[in-house]
């Protein structure tokens, strides 16, 4: 017979099973969910229940309820065929035909999850064992489920940060379900027949906390590997933030990657239709090992890359030929932070958006773009950059293949705009643009793209031309953003969509600055076909024309709170929110970090207050209240009916803890009306007794996590 305690712990235990077996069947449900209905098998899992409950009230053994599972749904069936012919038969039609088809394209399917769930529950609630034994033989359904999701690619979710939260509930569940599945010891008191089922909860998350920064480490690898694989799916440039997309930081070749048609922003710039490339990031740095990098290095030229919280404008190098472009930037869905602008930008002014908007931010850039002609570049000035700056511009590596292959491509040119032309198009006719590169058998995807393969996307070109360009001593960098498709312009508006990430190259051209280079073949590598303009969507497009146009008077320049205070506050202000938001980004190092300090703040205290106290009394209460931190961090929890010297004689007889002689000396220094020095040193003694048996009696890492376990904390003041 259940006692009442064991009924609730029973019934928790089967809705928790339960519920992780039925988020299971959500995400198998995902794989199939144009073909499927999960009306159907969310039936047929109610169903399963239902019957597992109802074997076991009757108690059937097992071979006769396998006969009966197996008889049910033929019988079903064939209840809902006879139903679907005396439909069809007053009312001949498609419709009707129909029914047999829908039914038994969902019967089938649901088969598998129904004879699961069943054996499940009947096995678990007949034998207590096999629980354990389930949540291994769910964690193996979970990579049935998700075997598609190998390789760090994500489909069956929008955002890989959806699969990490199911995870973390997932595991959560399970361990949930192992607490509540022991069996404790031998209930021979009636008193501890009534513990409540919240007690054991309790008990259960005085080490619970221990989950936590567990499960946010998984999380942040999982979001990592997942970023990787988001990398490819965005054109092998961009990445998933936390809930938005954004630009890799880093870029290296992938073997593989594949095009998202993802809208991410609306682009609006006056004048005639042209491709354009809008840079979000500069990738100055290269490591052989590592791709190509974005660097902030001093006396490296900085470029902003985060959208201002007010106007800000930025210093022009006075490049030459170059001339003013206005841009404005409608952010759908990109990280609102993101600063994306055409080359050069020199002013930023956010707007205020307006309500109920379909878009994350606005904002307006003025950048001067360089128009310079190739005579100019051809005949202009070759300044130097300062000698560490050009050194770090022509980091190639030291790879004397690339180096031997840039020779070649330029020999007997000496002219530094016609050798940088010569390796544009070198790789512009020589090589083919694919989607799928292939895997180095030397582990060096771009000597397997230069001399063995010739194809790869922009990535691989923009690498090439950047290092070719560095082995024979022209400075030269990666640059990575979106480029504009003149062929979707309305309006002055462009579509900008997830697949058109790309890659380019700059150039160092003297007084002309930094020139984009482009150097991606447009010839489709053979045995390959797609296109570079699919997802066109021209009326979510003029929707969102409409909406902008209709708003027009509302785009107003974004003022930030207290800029009246002064340019200095302000900028300082903007410094600490830029530190703060790093801080963030690294949640995963700053968030076990602020809960160490918390810990050690929390519990250390009373240790500080004894140390500091002057009377030997008060030294003796801070310390025996400190001192009680050791066994509630393990869960060692004084009952509200225990007196302090129950729970030390309790403490002594159940764990070994030496603590009645302790208490007593705390006891006497608290309430007795003498206390001396004898009884001080007696005090210490005890309390050094007291510690010598909590070591002997826990393991150190036993010591540490219940040191580092907050739960009743705030209990051990006594």
């Amino acid at each position: 017979m259940f006692t009442g305690f064991n009924l609730k712990r029973a019934a928790l235990l089967f809705i928790l099973r339960n519920l992780v077996l039925y988020l299971l069947l959500i995400n198998a449900f995902l794989h199939f969910k144009g073909e499927l209905r999960l009306l159907f098998l969310s039936a047929t899992f109610i169903l399963a229940l239902l019957l597992s409950l109802w074997l076991e009230i009757a108690r059937l053994r097992f071979l006769p309820s396998l006969l009966l599972v197996l008889f049910i749904p033929v019988l079903l069936r064939g209840i809902f065929f006879m139903v679907f012919g005396a439909l069809q038969a007053l009312s001949a039609g498609l419709e009707a035909d129909l029914n047999f088809f829908y039914f038994d394209n969902d019967f089938f399917a649901a088969l598998i999850p129904f004879f699961i769930v069943w054996l499940f529950n009947f096995l678990s609630l007949r034998y207590h064992l096999f629980t354990a034994l389930e949540v291994a033989l769910n964690a193996l359904l979970l990579m049935v489920v998700f075997w598609s999701e190998a390789n760090y690619r994500i489909s069956l979710y929008p955002h890989p940060s959806f699969f990490a939260y199911f995870l973390l509930l997932f595991i959560f569940l399970e361990i949930l379900v192992l607490v509540l599945s022991q069996k404790g010891r031998e209930l021979v008191k009636q008193s501890q027949i009534e513990q409540s089922l919240s007690t054991e909860l309790k008990s259960f998350l005085s080490f619970a906390w221990l989950l936590i920064p567990l499960l946010l480490i998984l999380l942040f690898f999982i979001l990592g590997r997942y970023s990787e694989g988001a990398v490819r799916a965005g054109g092998g440039l961009m990445k998933p933030t936390l809930f938005r997309f954004d630009f890799s930081q880093f870029i290296r070749l992938e073997s593989d990657i594949k095009l998202s048609e993802d809208l991410v922003m609306l682009f609006r710039k006056e004048g005639p239709a042209q491709r354009l490339l809008l840079r979000r990031f500069i990738l100055s740095g290269y490591d052989p090992g590592r791709g190509f990098y974005h660097l902030r290095k001093r006396g490296i030229e900085e470029f902003p890359v985060t959208v201002p919280d007010s106007v800000e404008s930025f210093s022009d190098p006075g490049y030459l030929s170059r001339s003013e472009i206005k841009q404005e930037y409608f952010f759908i869905n990109f990280d609102p932070t993101s600063l994306i602008s055409i080359n050069y930008p020199v002013k930023v002014t956010p707007l205020q958006n307006w309500e109920s908007s379909s878009f994350l931010r606005i904002y307006r850039v003025l950048s001067r773009s360089s128009e310079a002609l190739p005579f100019e570049l051809e005949e202009g000035d070759r300044e130097k950059l300062p000698d560490p700056v050009h050194r770090f511009y022509t980091e190639y590596g030291d790879d004397e293949r690339i180096a031997g292959l840039a020779r070649e491509i330029t020999a007997g040119e000496d002219n530094y705009y016609r050798r940088v032309m010569l390796i544009r198009d070198y790789l512009k006719t020589n090589y083919f643009y694919s989607l799928k590169p292939g895997m180095s058998a030397e582990e060096n995807q771009l000597h397997h793209f230069l001399f063995n393969s010739q194809k790869g996307y922009c990535s691989y070109f923009a690498f090439a031309m950047a290092l070719l360009c560095r082995s024979i001593g022209i400075p030269a960098r990666v640059a990575v953003g979106f480029y504009v498709d003149p062929a979707q312009e309305v309006l002055n508006f462009y579509e900008i969509r997830a697949f058109q990430a790309h890659a380019w190259s700059e150039v160092y051209f003297g007084d002309y600055g930094w020139i984009e280079v482009d150097a991606t073949s447009e010839e489709i590598a053979p045995g390959e076909e797609f296109s570079f303009s699919f997802g066109f969507d021209i009326n979510n497009f003029s929707r969102l024309i409409e909406e902008i146009l209709n708003h027009q008077d509302e785009l107003k320049v974004e003022e930030a709170d207290g800029l009246e205070l002064g340019e200095r506050v302000f900028g300082i202000g903007r410094q600490v929110g830029a530190g703060i938001l790093f801080l963030a980004r690294l949640w995963y190092i700053t968030i076990p970090l602020l809960y160490l300090l918390f810990i050690c703040t929390v519990k250390l205290h009373l240790f500080v207050f004894f140390a500091s106290a002057s009377k030997e009394r008060d030294k003796i209460k801070y310390l025996f209240r400190f001192s009680l931190i050791r066994p509630y961090g393990l869960g060692l929890i004084r009952s509200p009916e225990e007196s302090i010297f129950e729970y030390a004689e309790r403490m002594e007889r159940e764990h070994g803890l030496q603590l009645t002689d302790w208490c007593a000396c705390y006891l006497k220094a608290a309430f007795g009306r003498e206390f001396n020095g004898s009884d001080f040193s007696n005090g210490l003694a005890s309390y050094r007794s007291f510690i010598s048996s909590y070591r002997s009696s826990y393991a150190l890492y036993l010591r540490v996590l219940g040191f580092l376990n907050p739960i009743n904390t705030l209990r051990s003041r006594g």
